[in-house]
């Protein structure tokens, strides 16, 4: 398989600058993803399916572009977010909501004052009693070691060690049993066989947390408020419900817990500060969507049918719904957000809705294996009920090996047609494309998994022309087994098979050298053991690219550039986004200031770097012969010079250019004779500092052979007086090549 052949080129779309309530748990997925690939597939209606319904944003983007789409739930949490989503609560709103239960009378005083004096602590600078925004907690620790807040009388801001009263409070908070007892009940009744998975799933609250949360949910019950009051009460106490549990590592600021597992440090978090800042997270100015819950179906102009459970359940009813397109984002396996699902669903809506949903906390593991054929299964009834050809759109938010194997795997044995795989790895982004129905891709008969997946593996890095990571070289091979082998079998009996199959074509075995490796495959980078091509690498490819594009469309904004090089190095061979902005800063500036719109800079058109070069072509002989050496240029090539010492010794060839295009000058047939010296302009030389740190391959060439000489550094040796033969090598040394991040900022 050529992975340029295997179409469809990775949709950049763009972080989202909004979080999204549980957006810990949920698929990071760009946002315009989805728009834009029904926007390809010139789609402007009709209907979407979303078998997994993962990503409740992801089903917004597609009914706000005029989709009707349909979405299997079968997490209530998710299904409740697609309810607020679609009627999207405003500030005022939510905060009637917290004065509501804040004005509730608990004991002898309100809900509000009582539960903000059980996170009350002292100012260390003006002493006053203040609101700590999180204690701060060892796993093992019986009572606080620290705490975090910001004075808002004298300023003071940060972690500060935890004092005599703020232990005395929280040892206050022992493991009462009443407490317990009502938060498990509306859960899991006392003789229920799933009640002791719940109870270790209630143990990653901390007693402080279990009391305060008790209150709330018992206040909630018997509130007098409307429906939708206590809709948005329970939005808001769904935030407090994740950030009351202890899977806040300190000082970790963001982490994405899969396991109920403590943290060594963790923060425990003030819940009523959790319910103010989950107003914001809630709040929307978006107009309403029309939402609809199966079998009643939203309207014409778009909307969301909401289906409360199994795709499986569902597939057999669609008859009658004229499904366009499938669009989804993968589920990933998470043992803590199901079951924390199962006791928040409890908790906010009681034990009857918890009942068919409640089996999630048996399971304490899932393995790559499980969710395999756990994907199959669904896929497989899919495409028994999906009209032939109807193309589909899946998108995994956390690449790694064993999910995007999962995937595929799960894929190909429910006879889906692979279109192709892209990737973007830095941001762990994949974005798989299939066809529904009878296969159309030319199978081979009798191609072995292992062969299939080592020649695919190889065909890439042959295209690609320099080294690339382990996840894109398993895609790879993954992609080319997934086209050229019979799917005979399920994955619940060849994905072991599978396994071993990857494990001996990735390898010296299936001719790949493993550099710089570690104990792990996915450390380092994976090369060719024989690698013969004519072709740029990857990266002087995409340079290239991008430099002629912005000649042809001056004032390109940047998710221009970056989808025009997406398209231009499509599948697997999408370039970082890391190295389109080295590019862009070396080659650009933005005109407006500020504008996001990027001009080559004027220094950078071809007329003015033509001129650099034939400027530096003089200063060559000229240094040359400071140093005592003849100059000549090398026959057919007028980039190339030739350095030569006494008795016509060649002692350096020197090459000339006006980028950092180094590939074809490294690779070339010509080989230096002496020193072999690339002078360049000084603004190229982070681009290709770049380069050098992503491709080994290249870095122990150029250092075992070249040096660089910036165009600035050239007329600065020209000049000094004291440059000599044997310090040249010191005086080049002098203004090195060095790699910094780039600086620019990208609208």
């Amino acid at each position: 398989m050529n992975p340029e052949d295997s179409a469809p080129a990775y949709i950049p779309g763009r972080a989202s600058k909004i979080n999204q309530p549980m957006g810990r748990y949920l698929p990071p997925i760009p946002e315009g993803v989805a728009a834009a690939w029904l926007e390809k597939l010139n789609l402007r209606e009709g209907w979407v399916l979303d078998p997994f319904g993962a990503s409740p944003r992801l089903v917004e983007e597609i009914a706000r572009s005029g989709f009707r789409v349909l979405v299997s739930a079968n997490n209530p949490v998710i299904a409740f977010i697609l309810k607020m989503i679609a009627d999207p609560p405003k500030s005022d709103e939510l905060k009637s909501a917290l004065t509501a239960i804040g004005s509730a009378k608990f004991r002898d005083t309100r809900i509000e004052p009582y539960i903000r004096s059980q996170y009350q602590t002292r100012c260390q600078g003006c002493e006053a009693d203040i609101q700590a925004e999180a204690f701060l907690w060892d796993h093992d620790g019986q009572v606080p070691f620290g705490r975090i807040y910001t004075c808002p009388h004298c300023k003071d801001s940060g972690e500060f060690p935890a004092t005599e009263a703020d232990k005395t409070l929280a040892s206050n908070f022992t493991q009462d049993a009443l407490p317990r007892a009502r938060a498990l009940e509306r859960v899991a009744p006392l003789n229920d066989p799933v009640r002791i998975y719940a109870e270790e799933a209630l143990d990653v609250y901390p007693n402080r947390a279990v009391s305060v949360l008790g209150i709330l949910i018992n206040k909630l019950d018997g509130l007098r408020v409307s429906e939708k009051q206590k809709d948005h009460l329970s939005a808001l106490l769904l935030t407090a419900f994740d950030r009351a549990n202890t899977l806040w590592p300190h000082p970790t600021a963001r982490e994405r817990p899969r396991q109920l597992t403590i943290p060594p440090q963790y923060r425990e978090n003030n819940i009523w500060l959790a319910l103010e800042n989950a107003i914001t997270l809630w709040t929307s100015d978006l107009p309403d969507l029309p939402l609809t819950i199966w079998p009643e179906l939203p309207p014409d102009r778009g909307g969301i049918c909401l289906f409360e459970g199994r795709i499986k359940e569902l597939i057999e009813n669609l008859g009658h719904i004229p499904i366009r397109a499938v669009l989804t984002a993968y589920p990933r396996p998470n043992q803590a957000f199901w079951t924390l699902s199962a006791l928040w669903t409890g908790w906010l809506w009681g034990s009857e809705v918890a009942e068919e949903f409640k089996s999630v906390l048996r399971r304490q593991r899932y393995s790559w294996r499980w969710h395999s054929v756990a994907l199959h299964s669904a896929l497989k009834d899919i495409n028994k009920s999906i009209p032939s050809k109807t193309p589909f759109f899946g998108l995994i938010g956390e690449t790694e090996p064993g999910f995007i194997t999962a995937v595929i795997s799960a894929s190909h044995f429910a006879g889906l047609d692979l279109q192709g795989v892209s990737l973007r790895e830095k941001e762990e982004q994949a974005q798989i494309s299939y066809s529904f129905g009878e296969t159309t891709s030319i199978k081979k008969e009798g191609v072995k998994p292992k062969d299939a997946i080592k020649l695919g593996a190889q065909n890439f890095l042959q295209a690609r022309a320099q080294p690339a990571d382990y996840m894109a070289v398993l895609a790879a091979g993954l992609s080319a087994y997934a086209q050229e082998v019979d799917p005979i079998g399920t994955p619940t009996e060849k994905y072991y098979d599978l396994q071993n199959d990857i494990e001996e074509a990735i390898s010296y075995r299936g001719g790949l050298l493993h550099l710089e490796a570690g104990q792990s495959l996915e450390s380092g980078s994976w090369w060719l053991q024989e690698y013969e091509s004519t072709i740029l690498p990857l990266a002087d490819r995409v340079e290239i690219a991008l430099v002629n594009y912005l000649l042809r469309f001056p004032g390109s904004t940047f998710d221009a550039i970056d989808s025009f090089l997406c398209g231009a190095s499509p599948s697997l061979l999408t370039p970082d986004t890391d190295l389109i902005r080295v590019c862009l800063e070396s080659y650009t500036e933005e005109q407006p200031q500020g504008s996001g719109f990027w001009h080559l800079r004027q220094g950078d058109a071809p007329a003015n770097r033509r001129q650099d070069l034939a400027e530096i072509k003089v200063l060559l002989p000229e240094l040359g012969a400071n140093l005592g050496l003849t100059t000549e240029q090398v026959t057919d090539d007028p980039l190339a010079f030739q350095w030569y010492g006494q008795n016509n010794v060649p002692f350096a060839t020197l090459y000339l250019t006006a980028s950092a295009v180094i590939g074809k000058i490294i690779n070339a047939k010509l080989q230096p004779q002496g020193k072999a010296l690339i002078m360049l302009p000084g603004g190229r030389a982070n681009i290709v500092a770049y380069k050098l740190n992503n491709n080994p391959i290249l870095r122990e060439e150029v250092s075992a052979n070249w040096e660089f000489i910036k165009f600035r550094h050239l007329h600065y040796l020209v000049g000094n007086p004291m440059l000599t033969i044997d310090n040249l090598d010191e005086q080049i040394a002098l203004d090195p090549l060095t790699y910094s991040e780039p600086q620019i900022r990208l609208l």
